[in-house]
Formats: C-alpha cells, structure tokens, sequence
C-alpha cells in the first residue's frame, strides 16, 4: 500500500518501484543434484505489464519483467550491493570522477547481436532525449551534462560517457557520488539494442516480438494489451548455466482473494497477502516478511503557524502508537520507524552498525505521552491558544484513510484540548492541494530509488521541488551539501554527515516518521534460490528452482 509515494516527487501517485526492513533469500544450504523435472512456476501482478523500453518504463510491473529478462553492468544482491552482471572490472580515479568499465565479451541480444559499450551509451542518450519523455532523467544527474541534456539545453553527444571500443565503457562525472555503481545497476541504465529500435520506432518494447533482450529470461504470449505472459530461459543469455527455471508463466489477478484462493490450490507459486490474510498466515511457515524502501510520515506545512510550531510536531510525534498502526492498521509487514530512514540502507564503515540506529534520536519518534501532553502544553502557550485544531489532508483509498483516522484518534485522546479533522480527498486533487502548500498535515510517504539515507533525507532540503511543507535549516543543508560534496569519497566522513542531517531533521521534527514500508508474502517451500532485495523487497529468478 502506499499514501502517497513516488522516487523523486511527492506529487505523483504509488504505482511506481524501483526497484524495504527485513529481507532474505530462499536457498538450501546444499543445492541438490536434481531438481523438479518441469522447473516452472506460476507467479501474478496486480496490473499488466504496459512497456519493456528500458527508456520509458513507469511502473512497478514493467520494472520488474524488465529486470528478469534484460540486465545492465551490475545487479544488486540481496544486501542492495552492486555485483559484477554485463561489467568485468570497473576503475574509479580517485577523484571519483571517473568511471572505466570493461565488459564481458559474451553477453548477447536475443537477436543474436553482442551486447557492447555502444548500446549503453545509446540508452542512456536515447533516454535523456527530451522527445523520449522520460521520467526518470533525474536519475542520471550525476554524469556530465546529463541534466542539461534532458532539458534541452545541450546535444545528446555531449554525454559524460563514451563507448572507448566495443567492450570499454568510460564514463564521467560532474561530481563524485559513492552510490554511483549502485544507480548504475537499476533498469534505467540497461542497454538498449540500437538496430532493434531502428526496426520496430515507436512501437519498440510494447509487444514480446518488438523487444530484444539480453537476460536470463525471454518474453512471449505478451500482445502489449493481454493480462498474461510468459518467461522462458534465454538460450544465449551470457550467464544461461546460472538459471534454472524453464518457465515462469504470468497473469495479472486484481483481487488480493482471488490470489489467495489459487495459492492455496497450488496455483500460484507466491502470493501478496492483504488485510484478513495477514492475521491468517502469522504462524504459517511459508510466511516471509519484505520491505519496500519506503518510508511513511506525516509532513507539515512550516508557512502555517500552527503546524509551524515544533513542539507541537514533537508532541505529535510522541503521542503516536507506532506498533498499534503497523499491527493493527496496516497490517501488512510494515514495521515502526524509528527515524527518517529504513533499515538496510547503509551500515556504519566503523563497526557495521544500521544507519538507522546510529541516527535514531531519543525522544523524537517513539510513544513517550508524559512527554507529549508536556509539549502540547507549551505549545499551546506559544501560540497563545487554549485549544487547537489540525487538518490532515490525505488520500481517500481506504487504507491511508483508515491510518489517518487511527492518528486522528490517537492524538484527540493522548492531547486534551487538540481538534483533529481529517481530509480526505481523491488522489490528483490531494497533490495539487499539498503541491500548492494548501494543508496542515500530510499523511504521505516516500519510496526510495536505492539504498542510501540520501535518497530520503534529499526531499528536506532547502531547494528540493518535493519539499513541499518548506522546511529549512541551513545546518540541515550543510551536511547534506558535505555529504554529497566535500566528503563524497569518504565512506566514514559521509556517513557521519548523513547521521548529522538526519538527527537534526529529527530534532526539528522536520516531518514525523510512522513506519518503514513493507509487505506479507507467502512463497511456496519448494520454491529455493529466489533472491530477494533486503532494502526494496524485489524479487530475483534468475537463480531459482523448484525442489
């Protein structure tokens, strides 16, 4: 489920993941000799596949096919990592500038063509181009030239980064980033097969038969309309002998009961749990618990005078049972934030410990209702008021209207004295209220690219468009500038400039962490291999087998 969440702007809807914290993969300690002679499995989405142009992509389903049929230099492991996929050896000059990347020389297209260094190049140009009207040209910020690029400003070829010979990749970068192997590794950043592009035009990616693909998986039964596809293995996939499924056959299956009534008939390989299921399945040993690199909070409107006072954010922060909503509320795998970060993002380079940890603040995102009604109480004497009333604005689908009405609920009775109305409004006309800075309060959240407590804490500061309840704190700004800038290369340096950020947000109450994102799975027990991302809960085939 999501309030409202987007990678870089909170003013579009829930549909899209980049591919939250727990997270794990589905092995056996000994992988057995033989394995279950069909090696195929049935799997479902919520929506249907609409696009597999590695350019155009938007939303969640599309993300994910893609990802199992094509790859780019590098793919994550389960511990949001970047691993060797189509790269062989990257060099980093110690500015951190510049990126050298050699590739291996057997990775092949479907079509037969090899995969080399000019179908990056050409992706990435291909996409950056404003007619291609992508929407995640953001994501290539940091090479040279790229914003530009995307807004027209400059030539295509003016790109910071070039196809050296078929199989060396040079890229360069306008500022050093730390993360930069890991964006390297998301969709966005796959190659793109020139020719095939060439072939097909505008029609490329919207049909099985108009895609090429590099993967450990090819697509078929895909019209660019149906709500059914299917994955086989692909024969010249480079890696062919790490995959073992012969098929994976897809449908699309909008109700959440419909899907629970066909995994437990043996239909379905894996199945989402919603509402009811969750409370049904808590003993179930096919139970598995992900996360979503998503974070929920509540953020405030700092131009209006009521919300703007931070004791009366802190008191609300405080007055809020975090274990009741995610248990009895969400009911769906999302745990208590404890900061404004999710855990399996970043560990401290010192001594391992979670970012989380190292950036938690007493006092600030926990139950503490002594605490609270002490602040409510100054609160009110600072805003000379005897008693108060707050909006929440928010979407009306029932889950993120049912959490509004429980936080409603809880600070009306933890805070004497404090009027809680809730708005609940469709979606489009909710974010062109917040957008224009028409709310008090803003039950949202904020799903995140990759794993780096940047990816968050970026929509805090004073020049970010997703800022939208205008908080500013220089000291906030300056260590978020460090971050990214002066101490870029330096792990421990970075890390501590993050820790300083985060802490400072929190000790403003800048916004009020609720809960780190997170969803209920049951998966089959025959199912082994299937890698799953710690931080963002994506599922990986392409080493799973049936037993």
């Amino acid at each position: 489920m999501s309030f409202l969440t987007h990678k870089k702007s909170l003013i579009l809807g829930g549909s899209l993941i980049l591919i939250g914290g727990i997270g794990f993969t589905i092995h056996a300690n000994a992988q057995p000799a033989k394995h279950h002679a069909n090696q195929s499995i049935n799997l479902y989405e919520k929506t249907t596949l609409t696009s597999l142009d590695a350019s155009k992509i938007t939303d969640s389903v599309s993300n994910s096919v893609l990802s199992q049929v094509d790859e780019g230099l590098y793919r994550l492991n389960q511990n949001s990592q970047p691993v060797n996929a189509l790269a062989t050896k990257t060099t980093v000059s110690k500015d951190g500038k510049t990126y050298t990347i050699n590739l291996k020389h057997n990775g092949r297209w479907s079509n037969g063509d090899p995969v080399t260094a000019k179908d990056f190049v050409y992706s990435w140009k291909r996409t950056l181009t404003p007619k291609t009207k992508s929407e995640f040209t953001y994501l290539f910020t940091n090479i040279k030239n790229a914003d530009a690029i995307a807004a027209g400003k400059k030539a295509p070829e003016t790109l910071g980064a070039k196809a050296i010979n078929n199989y060396q990749l040079k890229i360069t970068l306008s500022k050093p980033a730390s993360y930069f192997k890991q964006v390297l590794a998301g969709v966005t950043f796959y190659p793109i097969n020139q020719k095939s592009v060439q072939k097909y035009g505008q029609a490329y990616g919207t049909s099985a038969k108009k895609t090429v693909y590099n993967g450990a998986f090819k697509l078929s039964g895909w019209t660019g309309t149906n709500d059914s596809w299917t994955l086989t293995k692909n024969a010249t996939y480079q890696a062919k002998k790490a995959v073992k499924l012969n098929k994976i056959n897809y449908q699309v299956i909008k109700s959440g009961t419909t899907a629970y009534n066909l995994y437990q008939a043996n239909k379905l390989d894996t199945v989402t749990l919603t509402g009811e299921q969750n409370v049904q399945n808590k003993q179930n040993s096919e139970l598995k618990t992900l996360s979503a690199g998503q974070i929920g909070f509540i953020q405030y409107n700092q131009k209006d005078k009521t919300a703007a006072n931070r004791d009366l954010r802190t008191a609300i922060s405080l007055a809020i049972n975090r274990q009741q909503l995610t248990k009895t509320v969400l009911e769906n795998g999302s745990v208590p934030a404890k900061t404004f970060a999710v855990h399996n993002m970043l560990k401290n380079p010192r001594n391992g410990h979670d970012f989380v940890s190292d950036a938690t603040v007493k006092g600030t995102a926990s139950l503490d209702l002594v605490q609270a009604k002490r602040l409510f109480q100054s609160a009110k004497k600072q805003l000379h008021q005897n008693k108060l009333s707050l909006t929440i604005t928010c979407g009306d689908d029932d889950t993120t209207h049912q959490a509004a009405e429980f936080i409603q609920g809880q600070l009306t009775s933890h805070l004497k004295g404090l009027k809680v109305s809730v708005r609940a409004m469709p979606f489009n006309a909710m974010l062109t209220k917040v957008s224009q800075g028409d709310f008090q309060l803003n039950l949202t959240s904020w799903s995140m690219d990759f794993a780096d407590p940047s990816q968050a804490l970026m929509i805090l500061t004073s020049q970010s468009n997703s800022n939208m309840g205008r908080y500013t704190n220089k000291s906030f700004d300056q260590a978020m500038a460090a971050a990214d800038g002066q101490d870029a290369m330096n792990t421990t340096a970075r890390y501590q400039d993050l820790v300083k950020a985060t802490k400072i947000a929190m000790q403003d109450q800048a916004v009020t962490p609720l809960y780190e994102g997170g969803s209920n799975v049951l998966i089959k027990s025959n199912l082994k291999g299937v890698s799953i991302n710690k931080f963002s809960g994506v599922m990986s085939y392409r080493t799973a087998y049936v037993d």
